[in-house]
């Protein structure tokens, strides 16, 4: 099978990032041909590693650069970027001839562009996100992107979910759709011996507003005095940094809630971690609660579309959460105070874990990306 995968760059250190670098590499390290194309990157630095064989191409259609102009200078360039994208796109496939295209619904602003090749190859589409994210229009011109975007879509060969929740939602309005859940990197066989920084709560994410960092902070507010030997650390970075950091000294908390730049080896972080806290308004399927349950890290979420609910046994491998910060604040209280249970939590989460090891989904995947053909 000859496959390309399309994302924006790869210049960030996320979750989207790393699972399609994992997912490519698989592919190329078992027979398959593998092309990654991105269109954004311009000179920045791949920050996950590529495998040698993969060939890599960029397109250099940053449309991310038109928003300094006016409106009315906006959209003429808008159109300018959309005809300038569709003719490299075209002939990057008719100089490659790919049998499969990935391409995920984070490109939404070219998916036009992208499935007009839909004659010449198979398209699958992955959802990393939630319909009801993706889907639901905030105001009239934006429902119209939508329609627009939804009916583009139904082009493609097959859409791919992480969740049920996502399926039955993409379902009402494509006709080929399935699910298979995202691997993560690693699964730390042996996480008995670990040692982990005592009182230590450990968030990864993207500082956007998805992810409600802000939820978190204001939760563990509400109970930090009660419990002076427990601390967060979050990773991650973001345009609300700056918000974020404010509200932490706002609430007086400089020294019990740090934000850390992204790091290469988020694995030993959560290795010396007692508590796994995801706090987000909506999910495809949270990488960084796999990667946690994976490392044996007993791990709260809140109850959002969708994700946490299909790995997490409320009270037997996780804890769920309403979206509010009252609610969050009493789980991870109980957490904290059920030293025992919170423990047998991390080992049941860690076995649960294990279905979602790389040599066993990949199978999935590639059969997923085969059945197209």
């Amino acid at each position: 099978m000859r496959i390309v995968f399309v994302l924006r760059s790869l210049a960030n250190r996320g979750g989207i990032e790393r699972v399609l670098t994992d997912k490519a590499n698989f592919l190329a390290e078992h027979g398959h041909q593998v092309l990654f194309v991105t269109y954004e990157q311009g000179m920045h630095k791949h920050e996950f590693y590529l495998c040698p064989n993969i060939q890599y191409f960029d397109l250099d259609c940053r449309k991310f650069t038109i928003y300094r102009y006016s409106l009315l200078k906006r959209l003429f360039e808008n159109w300018k970027m959309n005809r300038l994208m569709k003719a490299r796109w075209n002939t990057f496939v008719d100089n490659n001839k790919p049998d499969v295209v990935v391409i995920t619904t984070y490109s939404d602003d070219f998916m036009s562009e992208f499935m007009s090749v839909n004659k010449k190859t198979h398209i699958i589409v992955e959802s990393h996100t939630a319909f009801t994210h993706d889907m639901c229009p905030s105001n009239c011109f934006n429902y119209f992107r939508k329609w627009i975007l939804l009916n583009t879509l139904k082009r493609c060969d097959l859409l791919i979910t992480l969740s049920d929740g996502d399926k039955q939602c993409w379902g009402k309005h494509i006709k080929n759709v399935r699910k298979v859940i995202n691997p993560v990197t690693h699964y730390v066989d042996n996480v008995e011996n670990c040692i982990r920084k005592k009182g230590r709560i450990i968030c990864v994410g993207r500082l956007h507003e998805q992810k409600r960092f802000d939820r978190i902070i204001n939760a563990f507010a509400l109970i930090t005095n009660k419990y002076p030997d427990w601390y967060i650390d979050i990773y991650g970075k973001g345009y609300l940094q700056d918000d974020l950091k404010r509200l932490i000294v706002d609430l007086g908390l400089e020294r019990k809630i740090v934000i850390h730049e992204p790091t290469s080896n988020i694995y030993q972080e959560y290795l010396q971690s007692e508590l796994f806290v995801l706090s987000s308004d909506y999910e495809g399927m949270p990488l960084a609660l796999l990667e946690a349950m994976a490392c044996g890290v007993p791990s709260l979420a809140t109850d959002c579309p969708f994700g946490p609910s299909e790995v997490i046994e409320d009270y037997k491998t996780g804890l769920l959460s309403k979206m509010d910060e009252k609610d969050l604040a009493h789980k991870i209280e109980w957490m904290i105070t059920h030293e025992k249970e919170r423990h047998m939590i991390g080992v049941k989460g860690h076995q649960i874990a294990a279905k979602f090891k790389k040599d066993i989904v990949m199978k999935e995947w590639e059969d997923a990306y085969l059945s197209v053909l």
